[in-house]
């Protein structure tokens, strides 16, 4: 007896242990179904594109979270076009946060080129020709006819600082091509394949801001992309630009190998250190700069107030750009001034500083080569000048009688 109670008391507590354990299994069970159940109610889904906000926007500076479910059709579409998707950007007011000088854009969604056609024999040969292959670095300026008399003094002071055996000048025009090739520069000239232009880019030094300036500095941004491509790292100068130091070219691509997230260096515009000049910068070839480009060439493409420089900056805007993990480094002002630095403050020669260019910049007309003039920066010779007009065709019968008079307006960027 005493044995079938103590049995059938161990099997009441057995039985009321597992009615226990069944129960709270129940109970969560009906728990994670709610929260399930409730999680599916709001409208939560990611797409692939965008699996985690923090991890999309530490993977991609170019990502938004704001238009997530967006990104579906745009995926499709960029497959379709053989295309390499960046995603939609920020709606932020560009002007407050960085410069009450540009004007505030809403991006809109942007598809990068995969690749672009392969320029012609000729033009690759010329590149590699003036090609440095320590970095695969190539010094490069753009400029037309009415640009010469600055692209020959941007020419001698590369020979005084021992760059003047590899750079290359992409020509706007026949006029200035021809111009170079009778002064002996024929292997640092190049013609841009027509396919490279957005827009028909005129011959002459045009006023800053003016339609036709728009178009010319646009095209030094599409010159830029296509290099990128051809994976260059490009080393670009405004030709209103005075090379001063020896191994510039060295000392900037440094700044590209000490860090490599580093993706671009600048010459900063005005004294604020929150904008760039497009005037002067080393950009390497990577997806990031060649979404920067992408978006600068589309914001000119479709604003036609706005300058190539305010586009990049705009464009810039919508990179990583805190100063402990940007890809974006600024030169330093000193060292690398631009016009307003240098002749409207006199800010290096006030503190001892020997820079290491001179940007003729912020300046409009004859005052560009009269401030180069005053400082001992103007290299060129009229009279040779003159001698090598008298070889090429100008590109007008009235283009010569303005150059003569100086009339024309040189850019202030």
């Amino acid at each position: 007896m005493g044995i079938f109670y103590h049995s059938s008391r161990r099997a009441y507590v057995l039985a009321a242990a597992l009615l226990v354990i069944f129960l709270m299994a129940g109970l969560n069970y009906t728990i994670t179904f709610t929260e399930t159940s409730f999680d599916d109610g709001l409208d939560n889904t990611t797409s692939p594109l965008s699996a985690s906000a923090d991890d999309q926007s530490s993977a991609d500076p170019w990502y938004c979270s704001c238009t997530p479910s967006s990104t579906d059709n745009l995926a499709m579409a960029a497959q379709e076009q053989n295309t390499t998707l960046t995603l939609p950007m920020d709606n932020e007011d560009y002007s407050s946060n960085n410069n009450n000088d540009y004007p505030a854009h809403q991006s809109t969604p942007l598809v990068v080129p995969e690749v672009f056609m392969q320029p012609d024999p000729e033009l690759i040969k010329k590149i590699d020709q003036n090609l440095h292959q320590n970095g695969r670095v190539l010094i490069v300026a753009t400029a037309n006819y009415g640009m010469r008399d600055h692209v020959y003094n941007w020419i001698e002071s590369l020979r005084k600082t021992g760059e003047s055996d590899r750079f290359l000048i992409f020509c706007l025009d026949d006029h200035l091509y021809e111009h170079l090739s009778v002064a002996g520069f024929e292997a640092h000239a190049a013609k841009i394949p027509e396919s490279w232009f957005h827009d028909d880019v005129e011959a002459g030094f045009e006023e800053y801001y003016s339609a036709k300036y728009r178009i010319i500095t646009h095209a030094k941004t599409l010159i830029v992309q296509q290099l990128l491509y051809l994976d260059i790292t490009v080393l670009f100068s405004d030709v209103d630009i005075v090379w001063l130091r020896p191994r510039l070219r060295e000392y900037i691509h440094t700044f590209l190998q000490i860090r490599g997230a580093t993706q671009a260096v600048f010459q900063q515009e005005g004294s604020d250190q929150r904008n760039i000049n497009s005037g002067f910068y080393m950009i390497r070839p990577t997806e990031i700069t060649k979404r920067l480009m992408a978006e600068t060439i589309y914001l000119a493409d479709t604003d036609k107030d706005l300058t190539q420089q305010a586009a990049m900056n705009i464009a810039l805007s919508h990179l990583d750009l805190d100063l402990r993990s940007t890809g974006v480094v600024l030169l330093d002002i000193l060292h690398f001034p631009n016009g307003f630095i240098y002749f409207e403050n006199n800010w290096c020669n006030n503190h001892g500083i020997e820079p290491y260019i001179v940007h003729a910049n912020y300046l409009v007309g004859k005052d560009k080569r009269k401030k180069l003039e005053e400082h001992g920066l103007w290299y060129v010779s009229d009279k040779w000048l003159a001698e090598i007009d008298g070889y090429v065709s100008p590109p007008n019968d009235d283009q010569r009688s303005n150059d003569n008079e100086d009339t024309n307006k040189h850019e202030r960027d």
